[in-house]
């Protein structure tokens, strides 16, 4: 009787053994945090006018890891001397459910259309976290509805895992 009864334990374990859940497929690929994950949000805006304040308005859409809604405001735009370069500091709003967030950024865009910021997410999703953003100014897109824009831009915010943060 013994004998059968460390069999079945023995059985038991090792069936249990053979069938635990490992921690990525319980808590998902990124473990127990989304704060340790990259995210990449791409997105087209263009620009709405201007506040009665006289900063740039913009709307658009996103897609990727958060689907949803592009809002923006530059509050700063200067043009160097000679043209070339423009210094940039916007802030951007996606609307995405559970994903929405408030980032604010800074950065600057060359003679081609070309723009590189970074800054941090102020409110909302990943609070905290940087945010790397590139875009490309493009001649037209069209919105949702379909109606076209000119000019366009079209770019990618990096939401940068806490590692990055150190």
């Amino acid at each position: 009787m013994k004998t059968i009864r460390t069999r079945v334990a023995s059985l038991l374990s090792a069936i249990v053994l053979l069938f635990q859940i490992p921690p990525t497929v319980a808590f998902g690929m990124q473990g127990a945090s989304q704060n340790h994950q990259r995210f990449e949000i791409t997105f087209t805006k263009w620009i709405t006018g201007s506040s009665p304040s006289g900063t740039l308005l913009m709307a658009g859409f996103t897609r990727g890891d958060a689907f949803g809604d592009f809002a923006g405001e530059v509050l700063t735009r200067k043009v160097s001397t000679d043209g070339r370069t423009v210094l940039l500091q916007p802030i951007y709003q996606v609307i995405a459910g559970d994903r929405s967030f408030t980032a604010l950024i800074l950065g600057g865009e060359n003679s081609t259309g070309y723009a590189l910021l970074d800054g941090v997410i102020l409110e909302g999703w990943r609070t905290g976290a940087r945010v790397h953003v590139e875009f490309q100014m493009i001649s037209d897109c069209k919105d949702n509805a379909g109606v076209t824009h000119k000019p366009c831009f079209q770019g990618t915010i990096s939401i940068l895992p806490d590692s990055a943060r150190d």
